[in-house]
């Protein structure tokens, strides 16, 4: 996959959950090889385990961040200390149907897994969301979590948890954070953000598309009555406002870079 046998660059994903990001994981596997990769919750690991899963993939170095591709479900505050001189990047996507993908993808899991697997094969959907009004594991999951792993997020040391923050804070904080990455990719254009991060990192996108981790057949936003709509656009205030933003800082580069080029054919990076 690599151009010109050119090495990969040394890259950090920020992967909030439910935003396409688990198929990037499959292709750095395959670029970096599986031994310089970490991903999902490899960053929870305790010192011993961490040293078996390093052992395992066959590398002399316990050390996680010394990993060429770092990838988890870390939040900002874990991901600030290794983006320096790394490759930095991220995708969000439209906070109503990230909530909407991982409810029904929690649903397929193991329940003996983690208890929120347990918890939406018990409750309905209602019932669930809910949950991420009162109960602090649940809330972590699915009340404005894009905005709340890039003001902060899984795996911080500055020992502040999501209840602590004010909106405008936590709002304000994910939003500036925002410039401190590579690259924001979208779940709505995946493909070309993809192809875009593959390219800055030296490797050849892939031909056609890669999914993982998807859960077709689900009910759609307009499937679902009004009280679950209430709960969705109330449990996602922030975050619909973090993807605004978002997306007009995306459209300002790309105007930016129009202006500044006869025929615009590089990412907006």
């Amino acid at each position: 996959m690599n151009s010109n046998k050119i090495s990969p660059r040394s890259a950090v994903f920020l992967h909030i959950q439910k935003t396409a990001g688990s198929s990037i994981v499959d292709l750095a596997r395959a670029a970096y090889g599986s031994d310089q990769v970490t991903s999902h919750g490899d960053f929870l690991l305790p010192p011993k385990e961490l040293d078996a899963l390093v052992d395992a993939r066959g590398s002399d170095d316990p050390k996680l961040q010394n990993r060429s591709f770092i990838s988890g479900h870390f939040g900002y505050d874990y991901a600030k200390k290794i983006m320096v001189r790394r490759y930095s990047f991220t995708f969000l996507r439209n906070p109503i149907e990230r909530v909407l993908s991982y409810y029904y993808f929690c649903r397929t899991r193991n329940p003996l897994e983690y208890e929120i697997y347990a918890l939406t094969q018990n409750l309905s959907l209602d019932e669930f969301l809910k949950l991420g009004f009162e109960r602090p594991s649940v809330k972590a999951c699915i009340w404005n979590n894009q905005t709340w792993q890039l003001a902060n997020g899984y795996g911080h040391t500055n020992g502040r948890n999501i209840l602590s923050y004010g909106d405008k804070e936590m709002l304000d904080l994910a939003i500036g954070h925002l410039n401190n990455f590579s690259y924001i990719g979208f779940a709505e254009t995946f493909e070309k953000d993809r192809d875009c991060i593959l390219r800055s990192l030296n490797i050849n996108p892939p031909q056609g598309k890669v999914v993982s981790n998807a859960n077709p057949g689900r009910p759609t936003l307009e499937d679902l009555p009004r009280t679950t709509r209430d709960l969705l656009v109330e449990l996602t205030h922030l975050d619909r406002a973090l993807y605004k933003a978002a997306w007009r800082q995306r459209k300002t580069l790309i105007g930016r870079l129009s202006r500044g080029l006869k025929n615009l054919t590089r990412c907006p990076v």
